[in-house]
């Protein structure tokens, strides 16, 4: 008797969960149209140097097709209003993405494979419960043992997805590998079943929650938007680690893996090098080759401010000095631990470095990026050092700028230097012109774009927004 309960009982779940999956996929069969926005958890980038996480505000627009074509648009607003902002297009033999702002990747057009293609696809489809359920129906099986009620299918990249359901037979999670979902607050809008909510794990660290969950069924004329802007073309080659000379001493770092950029002056007893990106192995690489050209120790290592990219090559230079921006030699513990250099200061007010026969200007400014920045200047070959304060490509036009950018003129100009190039972390060398060419421009933190509303609230977008355009 409790055999026949108990089954009775199975089936009416898996008669509950069945009607989940087909009500959920029957609108999304030809495709569907998302925005979604919400916050991103990003480790070490918080304006705060206490605060160990930076909640981020995230943007995501998405065109899925059941052909596998895709597009996707994110936004993510860093400490300061700095924005990134790229578009992807792509479809079963790959895809390619640009920089739609241009101040990171300028007109680079990355093109990657079929693989990476398929792997995002697949990823994508794990912020859609109905795309999930279409997958579930056409090729899950029951997962039994620890996951009894669970079903499992293989994604577009052929890794396992499991899905799970709540009592009522509503779709509640999915896990890809270490990477997690958690669908809650179900509701009807437009008549279409959403989740209020979507919360992303990585193991047990949550990355990203959304908030605002807005879909629509595909419909003719959304191919339209499966395209890329004219005028971008793949990277240069790097080419070699190397030193490239700025005069007078004064050199940065070009062609390290990462593609961050070192910039370092040489004195007559040692040498200072500006920030320490972007892992200890890259750093060391850098170090080498500083010390190769210059003949002396590296001496001192300015940190721009204390974002984990900037510092996570801190422990290639053990017997350096470290100067770091108030308040961020405690942030500098935490992230390194044991493996900080013992010689850390910090410096609240400006001073020189005499390097011998040569003095290097350390100046803070209290940036909307980071409240430790350190901003360096070498008189004698007129360069200024900085990270994350103004941006220009590699390769591309000047972009629209940040507040950060004024706040970098306001310094240059209350301390009267006369600065003839601009390094930075990211990016090529730029002079004063292309610095108030940027600010002059300034980006508004204001317009996203459209992202996280062009795909069902087109109505709500400033005109042009939705263009292939970069602003």
């Amino acid at each position: 008797m409790v055999n026949a309960f108990l089954l009775v009982a199975l089936a009416a779940t898996a008669s509950a969960r069945s009607d989940t999956l087909s009500g959920l996929c029957s609108p999304a069969r030809e495709g569907v149209a998302v925005d979604l926005t919400g916050t991103s958890y990003r480790p070490e980038q918080s304006y705060a140097p206490a605060e160990t996480v930076a909640e981020v505000d995230a943007r995501q627009s998405m065109l899925l097709l059941a052909d596998g074509r895709f597009l996707l648009r994110t936004s993510s607003l860093y400490p300061g209003d700095i924005e990134f902002r790229f578009r992807t297009v792509g479809d079963r033999t790959g895809e390619s993405t640009i920089d739609e702002l241009g101040w990171r990747e300028g007109d680079v057009l990355q093109r990657d494979d079929a693989a990476t293609s398929a792997r995002d696809l697949a990823e994508l489809r794990m912020l859609v419960p109905a795309l999930l359920a279409c997958d579930a129906l056409e090729r899950g099986a029951p997962r039994t043992g620890v996951d009894d009620g669970a079903l499992a299918f293989k994604d577009g990249a052929g890794r396992e997805v499991t899905l799970t359901f709540g009592a009522d037979g509503e779709l509640a999670g999915a896990r890809l590998g270490e990477t997690s979902y958690r669908y809650e607050n179900w509701h009807v809008r437009e008549g279409q079943r959403l989740p209020g909510r979507i919360v992303v794990l990585r193991g047990s660290r949550e990355t990203t929650r959304w908030t605002r969950i807005h879909a629509r069924p595909a419909r003719p004329g959304d191919e339209a938007l499966l395209s890329l802007p004219e005028g971008y073309r793949a990277a240069d080659p790097a080419g070699p680690l190397r030193a490239t000379t700025l005069g007078e001493g004064a050199y940065r770092i070009d062609g390290a893996p990462s593609g961050y950029h070192t910039g370092f002056v040489v004195g007559e007893r040692g040498v200072m090098l500006f920030d320490a990106p972007v892992d200890v192995e890259e750093a060391r690489q850098v170090r080498a080759r500083i010390e190769a050209i210059a003949g002396r120790p590296v001496t001192h290592v300015v940190i721009s401010h204390v974002h984990g990219d900037h510092v996570a090559g801190l422990p290639a230079y053990r017997d350096a000095e470290v100067l770091v921006g108030a308040g961020g030699a405690a942030a500098l513990r935490r992230q390194l631990d044991e493996s900080l250099p013992s010689r850390v200061r910090e410096v609240d007010t400006g001073e020189e470095v005499d390097l011998g026969g040569r003095r290097v200007r350390i100046l803070p400014l209290a940036s909307a990026h980071s409240p430790t920045m350190l901003v360096g200047f070498d008189a004698r070959s007129g360069t200024l050092f900085q990270g994350d304060l103004f941006y220009i490509p590699e390769r591309g036009a000047v972009p629209a700028g940040f507040a950060t950018g004024r706040e970098l003129i306001a310094l240059i100009d209350a301390a009267s230097l006369p600065v003839h190039a601009i390094v930075g972390v990211h990016g090529r060398t730029g002079t004063p012109r292309d610095l108030h060419d940027a600010v002059a421009r300034i980006a508004n933190p204001a317009d996203r774009g459209c992202v996280g509303e062009q795909m069902t609230r087109p109505d709500r977008c400033a005109p042009g927004a939705q263009s292939n355009t970069t602003r």
